[in-house]
């Protein structure tokens, strides 16, 4: 019986979100197997402005659906719950994702596990998950997932426990393709938790978020503008770190990035490995995507808007 009304949700979940769901399916053969291999669904297959017709950001149904429809990567944000569980959600709080009535809602590390499991959500059937249980989704279908590290003051880092889980679970290895965080002492954390001797294969990748200087940036971000000539020294500094164990940098995307400032990406690029992440819809294109590979890039954010292909 609990089988059937699991099976009744997931048949309601997919209804709902079927035209979205058949557009995506058309949509991933129509680009080439390079972007497919290296697009990232941001948030999974979700809606930026909250639309019914997509899943909720970081659920499982938005990553599913992006796996499904053939994108080899979802990336998505974990937060540590007040026992220590291992959650995926972007916010410190689960306030975007509830009815108005329902805000404010408490910070997920002052909660437990179970209780934002069972959290109601703007999409009554749809509900926060485990990091593992998404691992092993992605496992079982030849996908991959990129891990953004999202620390909360005064808690453990999230970045030890997805160590911890990683190296307690070697077989989950192979579903994650590289950590990331903008936020130094998380990345820290995932580095001294990380014990070479006991996983059977390699660490994921670790990327260091960066952002374009700009006011009133929060000291946790780090900056790298590769407009600036300094940048080469600044990356080299941040690469040479031992205790940080960095494969590369997650640039943010501006318009001079695979214009002015091409250059400089390609030599980023032939430096370490590099991904761009973008503010909702800038780099949402088949064209400039393409370019930013070309130069380099491993990895390029998208929010699957319709209009990725030019005339979509």
């Amino acid at each position: 019986m609990r089988f059937f009304c699991y099976m009744q949700h997931v048949v309601l979940m997919e209804a709902a979100y079927s035209t979205e769901s058949a557009w995506l399916n058309g949509f991933v053969p129509q680009i080439c197997e390079k972007l497919r291999e290296r697009l990232v669904a941001h948030r999974g297959f979700h809606c930026p402005l909250l639309s019914s017709d997509r899943p909720l950001e970081c659920t499982k149904p938005a990553l599913k659906i992006a796996w499904d429809s053939g994108l080899r990567y979802c990336e998505c944000d974990v937060r540590l719950s007040s026992d220590g569980k291992i959650m995926l959600l972007h916010d410190p709080n689960l306030d975007k994702l509830v009815e108005e009535s329902a805000k404010p809602t408490p910070n997920a590390n002052e909660i437990t596990a179970e209780d934002l499991i069972s959290w109601p959500l703007l999409q009554k059937d749809v509900h926060l998950t485990y990091l593992e249980d998404v691992l092993l989704t992605a496992l079982e279908s030849g996908s991959r997932l990129v891990i953004e590290l999202k620390g909360s003051p005064g808690s453990p880092t999230v970045g030890s426990a997805v160590a911890r889980l990683l190296q307690g679970n070697p077989q989950l290895l192979e579903a994650c393709a590289l950590v990331m965080s903008f936020e130094v002492p998380e990345l820290l954390g995932f580095a001294d938790a990380w014990d070479e001797s006991i996983a059977e294969t390699s660490r994921p990748k670790l990327l260091l978020l960066t952002a374009i200087p700009r006011e009133n940036l929060e000291a946790k971000y780090q900056t790298l503008d590769l407009g600036d000539s300094a940048w080469p020294e600044k990356a080299a500094t941040f690469l040479a770190r031992k205790d940080l164990l960095l494969d590369g940098f997650y640039i943010e995307w501006t318009e001079k990035l695979s214009n002015d400032n091409q250059e400089a990406l390609r030599k980023l690029c032939q430096m370490c490995t590099v991904g761009v992440w973008q503010h909702f819809g800038q780099t949402d294109s088949h064209e400039e995507a393409s370019r930013l590979m070309d130069l380099g890039a491993s990895f390029c954010n998208t929010d699957l808007p319709r209009g990725f292909l030019r005339g979509s």
